[in-house]
């Protein structure tokens, strides 16, 4: 039996001797918690689509890999040398400005700064359509940092088949925002042969149930062109099939018990080598030449780095579409890294926490079957043997690393980034309240500091400066003693040289770099916590000849932190509740000079324990209570009474979320939908959760699961409680249940379980072990609300 992970993803059964199997993380839940993009991401003087736009072309010409890359472009890494010195191989490219006078002649000793503006290298992030287009705003810092961390992105659901047909629009206007913002979209994905996650359109999962294999067929080849030509050249790469090794229920509908269920490598038919995967890659691929669009067809699944089941077949399927279906343009390597205990490269719980170098090693094993690599899905969530957030921004390092320095690797995507926005709680970059995890300081200290080209110098006697940069777009400035000019340039070939002659007037030898950059304009606060002030300002131009270098970001004339030149956001964290402080941002250049401040005022929030004794504060019913949600507002979804995020998807009514009516949600599900709301804090003196709830038909606490605090079980496990028809409150006593108390992270319902039904919630609350509970009458405040279902929406896992 497939075990269900708390996105509706499940584990899928391996071969003899292989554990349970990661759970294919693959998909984020795409209801309310998808991410928000922000609204200037394009680059000054040339679009990062035009840019990447000019990369693929360079690359058709020099055999230099990109999005819908040939078979000459899959390479292997040489593990004899250093990730340093594959680096400096295969994501530096040689550069040299020429400045000349008007009249051709060569301008020796002038200034010349080289600023990089954009990687060609693709670092991305999985997003949450609903949260982008519905529940997000322009300056949330989920919008903010989208652009700002990433510039590649991929939706976490809303291109799925039955998610997109549900509502279209809203995989348009998440599509469309964030090609707005400069960032490439891959396409994920054409078909899932999941049955449990909203995967597969009801029409088709009724002709698997009744074996009808032309009607699975028919559907499923119009799906791949229709979804495939919708959006053309906007997406760079499709994932034709996803997880073709472990979900296959499109192909039960067609093979039946040709497939062997429990061992599928035993089977008359074997999924990930079956004539209709196939079919499926050479459908994606004729669909694609005979509309002529320059876009590339992936595989995508889980498990390839630990395990050592994998190996074999994945490199059985690649070849097997290769060979019978299309040649692939990309292979995805999902890297949902686990820490165990089990030794690296078994099936017998495998610890994912390797080095770089193994990581390259691994690539390796795919990277030679004619096909560029990605990493599609990247995040540390996995296992129960972490010792610590900075152990996980160690892995992080070492994998990031291992992937960049690998020559035939296009593209390291994580799968969220922000725990209030990713499907296990458990995002590398930011916590619940947006502070930064260490994983943050390795990400942009590597993509935007190390990674990053910001170097200067003066032209020798034949007016050249010679500098080696990093693959992408820069800025090139050139200064004399009497004239300046700036341009852009693309460097997109690591074999050979980029030259750029730059035409400025006046004679060089200056007296040097003395001029501080352009100070920040528009400095705002774009959000706040009781404990952390998020900033962003436009970016600044250097003045001179050095080139930016970073921001100063100062507390109340103190520094609080530096920021990279590629770089213009900013949070602040550690700060006390409900107290004003002065932000203020300058500009350093590669000489040390440094501009005026910008400068502006913030406030941060209420702590959540407003009176310093546990409470909330506002007079609940119960004085000790930690109140989550007691839906008497408006914030729902979006937000829960703790001032944290809160959402849900797949529900038969309210859009996917839930309708609220009257004081109470009514969350109406047919075998779908999740419910997750933040806690974000400690409930060790408050360890009985509270849920006042009634259900329609009662009996409802064994069709839903509840998690909390690594807890994740059905309800009916968890209580000796029973929902009725009338309000009543069921207690879960998670000290009992083994919860962690001091990481809760959030309060999660999974409704995933063959049931259908509807349940009204009107409080969601922590209180202390002798809190009075049950069905106390000063817990009331149920309603009558039957609000009538709606449009069932495609927001789930």
């Amino acid at each position: 039996m497939a075990r269900k992970s708390d996105d509706g993803e499940s584990e899928a059964p391996t071969d003899p001797g292989a554990p349970a199997v990661e759970s294919a993380a693959d998909e984020q839940t795409d209801g309310t918690d998808e991410p928000d993009a922000p609204e200037d991401g394009a680059l000054p003087e040339i679009g990062r689509r035009d840019y990447m736009r000019s990369v693929a072309a360079a690359a058709a010409m020099g055999a230099l890999g990109t999005a819908a890359t040939d078979s000459a472009a899959a390479e292997t890494a040489d593990t004899s040398k250093t990730v340093d010195e594959r680096i400096q191989e295969h994501r530096t490219g040689d550069l040299e400005v020429v400045v000349e006078n008007t009249d051709g002649s060569p301008v020796s000793d002038a200034d010349v700064s080289v600023s990089q503006r954009e990687h060609e290298f693709s670092f991305g992030t999985a997003v949450n359509a609903d949260r982008l287009i519905n529940q997000s705003s322009p300056g949330d810092n989920y919008r903010q940092y989208i652009p700002e961390l990433f510039n590649t992105a991929v939706l976490g659901n809303q291109h799925k088949w039955r998610f997109w047909e549900n509502d279209q629009q809203l995989a348009d206007e998440a599509t469309n925002w964030l090609l707005d913002q400069g960032l490439d979209m891959r396409g994920h994905v054409c078909l899932w042969g999941r049955d449990d996650v909203w995967a597969i359109p009801s029409d088709v999962q009724t002709a698997i149930d009744e074996r009808d294999a032309e009607t699975i067929r028919d559907r499923s080849m119009a799906h791949i062109e229709e979804i495939i030509t919708h959006y053309g050249d906007d997406i760079t790469d499709w994932d034709v099939v996803n997880e073709a090794m472990h979900a296959y229920q499109l192909q039960i509908g067609v093979y039946g018990d040709q497939i062997d269920t429990e061992e599928p490598w035993t089977g008359e038919v074997v999924p990930w080598t079956s004539d209709l995967l196939a079919d499926w890659y050479s459908q994606a691929a004729s669909v694609i030449d005979d509309n002529d669009l320059d876009v590339g067809v992936a595989v995508n699944d889980f498990n390839q780095f630990p395990y050592s089941y994998t190996d074999g077949r994945y490199e059985a399927e690649i070849d097997h579409i290769n060979e019978n279906g299309a040649q692939l343009d990309t292979v995805g390597l999902q890297a949902h890294v686990a820490a165990r205990q089990g030794e690296f490269n078994t099936n017998s719980d495998p610890d994912g926490r390797i080095d770089a170098d193994q990581v390259v090693s691994e690539i390796n094993t795919w990277a030679d079957h004619g096909a560029r690599v990605k990493i599609t899905e990247f995040d540390t969530y996995n296992g129960d043997d972490w010792n610590s957030d900075q152990e996980r921004a160690d892995v992080t390092e070492n994998y990031l690393r291992g992937a960049f320095s690998h020559p035939g690797v296009d593209a390291f995507v994580m799968w969220g980034f922000w725990d209030g926005d990713h499907w296990q709680d458990e995002a590398p970059l930011f916590y619940d309240d947006w502070s930064q995890k260490p994983a943050y300081d390795v990400w942009t200290g590597l993509v935007y500091d190390e990674w990053w080209t910001d170097t200067s110098g003066t032209t020798d006697d034949s007016g050249t400066y010679a500098t080696t940069a990093f693959l992408g777009e820069h800025e090139i400035t050139v200064s004399t003693d009497s004239d300046s000019a700036t341009t852009t340039t693309s460097v997109t070939d690591a074999a050979g040289t980029t030259t750029v002659t730059v035409t400025v007037e006046g004679d060089g030898g200056g007296s040097g770099d003395t001029q501080p950059p352009t100070t920040p304009e528009n400095l705002s606060v774009t959000s706040t916590t009781a404990s952390t002030v998020t900033v962003s300002w436009d970016a600044s131009t250097d003045n001179g000849s050095s080139g930016l270098d970073h921001y100063a970001v100062s507390v109340d004339g103190s520094e609080d932190q530096t920021v990279g030149a590629g770089m213009t956001t900013a949070t602040i964290d550690g700060l006390s509740a409900e107290t004003a402080y002065q932000i203020a941002v300058s500009a350093v250049d590669g000489a040390g000079n440094e501009s005026d401040a910008a400068t502006v005022e913030a406030t941060t929030d209420q702590s959540d324990d407003q009176n310093g004794d546990g409470s909330d504060g506002d007079g609940g019913e119960s004085d000790d209570a930690l109140v989550v949600h007691e839906f008497d507002g408006d914030a729902y979804p979006g937000s829960n009474d703790l001032g944290n995020w809160a959402g849900a998807g797949s529900f038969a009514n309210g859009d996917g979320s839930g309708a609220v009516a009257d004081g109470a949600l009514r969350l109406e599900y047919d075998n779908a939908g999740w419910f997750a709301s933040n806690v974000g804090q400690s409930v060790a003196d408050r360890p009985v959760l509270h849920l006042r709830v009634r259900g329609d038909a009662g009996g409802e606490e064994s069709q839903f699961r509840l998690k909390v605090g690594g807890v994740d079980d059905l309800l009916a496990n968890l209580t000796d409680d029973a929902v009725g028809t009338e309000w009543s409150t069921v207690s879960v006593d998670l000290a009992a249940n083994g919860a962690d108390l001091d990481q809760p992270n959030s309060v999660r319902f999974n409704f995933w379980e063959g049931h259908a039904g509807a349940v009204d919630i009107d409080r969601i609350a922590f209180e202390a072990a002798d809190s009075s509970g049950g069905a106390n009458s000063d817990l009331a405040g149920g309603t009558d609300a039957d609000p009538a279902p709606e449009g069932v929406s495609d927001t789930s896992p």
